[in-house]
């Protein structure tokens, strides 16, 4: 009988690996890095497009003024009010758009349920990252995508994929006493926990794998080496 893969969920969370998030251009669609160190308890936020020259960042410098926080994925536009005619607590104002709305709206009308008035409701823009598979720092589409028939598997690079084929792969599975329920592995949707899915669920984590060779091989060598070294910290 053939010994039993082991794997076992430490409690780390998917924010390990979005140092370097593989991504495609939201402008062209040419594949590349978002780059997001963590040193000194901030991030640095970087993505350069070598296909077509787009610039994104996200940061706060210490000691200046300066801020920059680019988003290209769906926006949240949200506000609350008390009714102006009747007092009525709360009423609230809740849209989603793909994209950052130009301009995006100051306020919004709600209508009270009690006097049936509207009432101008002011509000504020969050990013919303929702379940997309999307980078989570400046909401670029991800490049690591495989649809199957259960659902979709993605992953930031090629450390995370890795992970996610270690544990897929994996007859016995455990979980530390001080993992708690918020590490990547508990956070995964049902069906790719599913022992009837590892087939289906290891051939398209292979194929993943698989792109990310072939475009090693044919990007350029500082982008590819990156990507190598990222790799081998998967190991």
């Amino acid at each position: 009988m053939d010994a039993a893969l082991r794997h076992i969920d430490d409690g780390h969370g998917l924010w390990r690996y979005a140092d370097l998030i593989e991504v495609r251009c939201p402008r062209c669609a040419h594949p590349g890095l978002v780059r997001a160190p963590y040193e000194d308890g901030r991030r640095d936020i970087r993505f350069a497009c070598a296909g077509c020259g787009l610039h994104a960042a996200s940061e706060n410098r210490c000691g200046t003024s300066v801020a920059q926080h680019d988003w290209f994925g769906p926006v949240r536009v949200q506000g609350r009010r008390p009714c102006g005619y009747c007092g009525h607590q709360w009423l609230s104002v809740s849209r989603i758009y793909e994209r950052m709305p130009a301009p995006a709206p100051p306020r919004l009308a709600a209508r009270c349920p009690i006097c049936a008035r509207d009432s101008q409701v002011d509000t504020t823009v969050h990013r919303h990252r929702g379940n997309e598979p999307r980078d989570p720092h400046l909401g670029l589409p991800l490049r690591l995508i495989e649809p199957t028939r259960h659902g979709v598997a993605w992953a930031y690079n090629a450390q995370h994929l890795h992970e996610l084929r270690r544990y897929v792969a994996a007859t016995q599975r455990e979980r530390t006493r001080q993992a708690g329920n918020g590490s990547m592995i508990s956070r995964l949707p049902a069906w790719m926990k599913l022992a009837r899915h590892r087939t289906t669920m290891l051939k398209a984590l292979d194929r993943l794998g698989a792109r990310l060779l072939q475009d090693d091989a044919a990007e350029s060598p500082p982008m590819g080496a990156e990507r190598g070294r990222a790799a081998r910290r998967s190991r």
